[in-house]
């Protein structure tokens, strides 16, 4: 690890910034001349006001931006509850900040957006998490998630690609699970799949879901069950799997947000055991997404969870791109970061000079020099295209073995 990445780590320490104590439970005041940033994140997953911390930590030690210290709060959300993330964001509005990295669910995003319209407050939102390609072109928004029309149609393609010609899906019916699961269904027919039943439900739904089970089944056993969710919500299903049906021989497969420790930990291990599934980050021998790793661990004291892959880098990676932005921009303010933010990210032909994880100060060299600069990310290439979101990247494929997440393989986009 180079010395200013070390001598970061080492501030963050200093000053407490630790994974392990909860986020939640911060209050603190930034400075009146910091650039603040907020973070929205919710109580599972938690860990992403840390993740841009780190980042920003690496930017005040390269002097800031714009000569002055950026500033990271974090708020929380209920876990993807639209009607309440407003208040949240209307909260940290009144606090003096200047963007927003979150929200964690596409359906609070949507409704986040309205808040920070260019015609409301005029806030830039940028996105590790919100996926829905109901989001793609929204004034003020940015992401460093892809949006689901790569991740559906690729599930589907590694799903038909391993043998299974019928299956069920069920989702949470809000735009992230509708989305996934339209993506899903049209690739999976199109190679010669058949979707034996189709179920959505409320998406705070935890527990109960023997209706949703029986209708799963009411066209047959299908080969396989494809599951558009959230974690918890994915291991209440589980349970009742196992409960009420033949699960005999069938094969389990789940987007990206059942990835996580909060299914692990609530699952039924016979439905959880060889589930897949994909989640979009970096390839496992890219050097920037180790360059996080390595940051992160020493940071913290402990090692990285395979839980917390892509999430923490997208949310590093949102605020590097903000930080840039503005430095390109000169000046922290949305019309700078909206002007500047695909630039900075290298664009979708992968325009400028290659800055890496770490390398804030060297980014800013470059355009005190008048350079173009191509911000590669801990999460992957991001070149941002015309909509703000990434134009390449990669998912890989997770399994359930022995009660953990393990990692087979890489698929790339476009």
């Amino acid at each position: 690890m180079n010395e200013p990445i070390r001598a970061a780590l080492v501030a963050l320490v200093l000053v407490g910034v630790c994974a392990c104590k909860p986020l939640d439970a911060w209050e603190y005041t930034p400075a009146a001349d910091s650039i603040t940033l907020a973070v929205i994140e919710t109580r599972i997953p938690r860990r992403t006001g840390f993740g841009a911390r780190l980042a920003a930590e690496e930017i005040n030690l390269a002097g800031g931006v714009l000569g002055r210290k950026v500033e990271v709060i974090v708020a929380q959300d209920r876990l993807c509850d639209e009607d309440h993330a407003p208040e949240v964001v209307r909260g940290l509005l009144e606090r003096g900040i200047v963007a927003i990295v979150g929200a964690t669910c596409s359906a609070a995003t949507r409704t986040d957006l309205d808040v920070v319209a260019p015609d409301a407050a005029n806030v830039v939102i940028v996105s590790p998490t919100s996926s829905s390609s109901t989001l793609t072109g929204l004034p003020n928004f940015y992401r460093t998630i892809a949006n689901d029309n790569r991740q559906g149609p690729l599930l589907a393609e590694e799903v038909r690609r391993q043998g299974v010609d019928a299956a069920a899906i069920i989702h949470v019916d809000d735009i992230y699970g509708i989305g996934l699961a339209d993506g899903f269904e049209q690739r999976f027919t199109a190679l010669g799949g058949r979707i034996l039943t189709r179920v959505g439900h409320p998406t705070d739904k935890t527990t109960g879901f023997t209706d949703e089970v029986r209708r799963l089944y009411a066209a047959g056993k299908p080969q396989a069950i494809v599951i558009m969710g959230f974690s918890v919500g994915a291991a209440g299903l589980s349970r009742d799997l196992a409960a009420s049906a033949d699960i005999q021989g069938v094969r389990f497969f789940a987007s990206e947000a059942v990835f996580g420790p909060g299914f692990l930990t609530s699952a039924d291990a016979t439905v959880a055991q060889g589930m897949q599934g994909l989640v979009p980050t970096a390839a496992l021998d890219d050097p920037n997404r180790q360059r996080f790793v390595d940051a992160y661990e020493s940071a913290t004291g402990e090692g990285f969870d395979i839980e917390d892959s892509g999430r923490l880098q997208r949310t590093y990676d949102a605020v590097y791109l903000l930080g840039l932005a503005m430095a390109r921009g000169g000046a922290a303010t949305t019309e700078a970061i909206r002007d500047n933010i695909i630039a900075v990210s290298g664009t979708k032909n992968a325009v400028g000079t290659p800055v890496n994880v770490g390398e804030f100060a060297r980014a800013l060299e470059l355009l005190r020099a008048g350079q173009e600069v191509n911000y590669e990310g801990a999460s992957g290439p991001l070149d941002l295209d015309e909509n703000g979101e990434p134009s390449r990247g990669t998912y890989l494929l997770w399994r359930i073995d022995g009660g953990q997440f393990v990692f087979d393989k890489s698929l790339r986009f476009p």
